[in-house]
């Protein structure tokens, strides 16, 4: 299991979180956030989104997101994949890939 940090610029959160809505990802979270990146222009806004997903499924939400997200130019964002040790869906108690 993985979890998928994507920060996006925020005028295109609207066209990410449509894609990943018709992918059948089992959910998102998002966190709106400010920060800069190497060109140190200043704070800008941008959206972090959270997902947790199966192996298999990574690959595909991550170029689904950079084809959305994507302007050429600088700002654009960041992905970032982790390894999740556990996860538990605290209302049923499921573990593991269930519990995504």
């Amino acid at each position: 299991m993985k979890k998928i940090e994507a920060i996006v610029r925020k005028d295109k959160f609207e066209e990410v979180y449509k894609v990943l809505e018709k992918s059948g990802v089992g959910g998102i979270t998002i966190t709106e956030a400010k920060g800069f990146g190497h060109h140190r222009n200043g704070l800008k806004e941008k959206v972090k989104i959270e997902i947790y997903a199966d192996e298999f499924q990574v690959d595909k939400v991550v170029e689904m997101i950079r084809k959305a997200a994507k302007t050429g130019t600088t700002g654009d964002g960041k992905i970032a994949i982790l390894e999740l040790e556990k996860i538990y869906r605290i209302r049923t108690g499921e573990e593991g890939a269930s519990a995504i």
